[in-house]
């Protein structure tokens, strides 16, 4: 089961974020397709898991990659929705959260 289906990642979650799911595995898209730049600057290489968070204007503040267990993905919703990504990446900010 996915880690974002866990019950007390989803209630987290859906309460300070909006979501969508994007699967870009098989995606392939021409250069003339307008979704081509947004997967471009979203996911490059197609990576999977990809979490990327965006700002109310559509700017990046943060992504993870690769799988997520439930006290990451708790503590990247607190990284996010507390806006520590102003201060640092998530990489320090759980490194100051543990231990």
């Amino acid at each position: 089961m996915s880690v974002l289906k866990k019950p007390e990642v989803t209630a987290r979650y859906s309460s300070h974020f909006l979501g969508a799911h994007a699967d870009f595995g098989e995606l392939e898209l021409d250069d003339k397709d307008p979704l081509h730049e947004m997967v471009k600057r979203h996911n490059p290489r197609k990576l999977r898991p990809v979490i990327v968070f965006l700002d109310a204007n559509g700017k990046e503040v943060a992504r993870h990659r690769g799988r997520l267990d439930v006290d990451s993905a708790l503590l990247l919703d607190r990284y996010v929705s507390e806006r520590h990504y102003l201060k640092s990446d998530f990489a320090t900010f759980r490194a100051s959260r543990s231990g």
